[in-house]
């Protein structure tokens, strides 16, 4: 796993918004839109929240730390989530998964879980 690269995407997706909107519109409004589901970002965030799933539970942190139970609760909803034919729950979605990627690496990072994934 590329953390760098997971972060670069993270970058882009919670502060270039614009940019994915654009995207989702396609050129004119005439393109099809684009299966983010599918898309190779949205795969890497997918990843990142498995591998961070798992070193949380590895460590036991659902048992230390409720807010970090909480986000795991969360990702395991989110990752079974499937959004159909509708951009804009699908561009939410990914946002979904960008915000809670971070906010799980944030904390483990906090309680000594993983190390030197997040820059400060």
């Amino acid at each position: 796993m590329d953390w760098n690269e997971v972060f670069d995407d993270l970058d882009t997706i919670l502060h270039g918004e614009e940019e994915i909107s654009h995207h989702a519109a396609g050129p004119s409004g005439r393109a099809p839109l684009p299966n983010y589901n599918d898309d190779a970002r949205t795969q890497r965030f997918l990843m990142a929240l498995k591998l961070l799933v798992a070193r949380a539970l590895r460590d036991q942190a659902d048992k230390k730390h409720p807010d970090i139970a909480a986000l795991i609760g969360q990702a395991r909803t989110l990752r079974a989530e499937v959004v159909a034919g509708d951009a804009g729950q699908t561009i939410g979605l990914v946002r979904k998964l960008a915000r809670l990627t971070l906010d799980l690496a944030e904390l483990l990072e906090e309680a000594g879980i993983v190390r030197g994934l997040v820059e400060c």
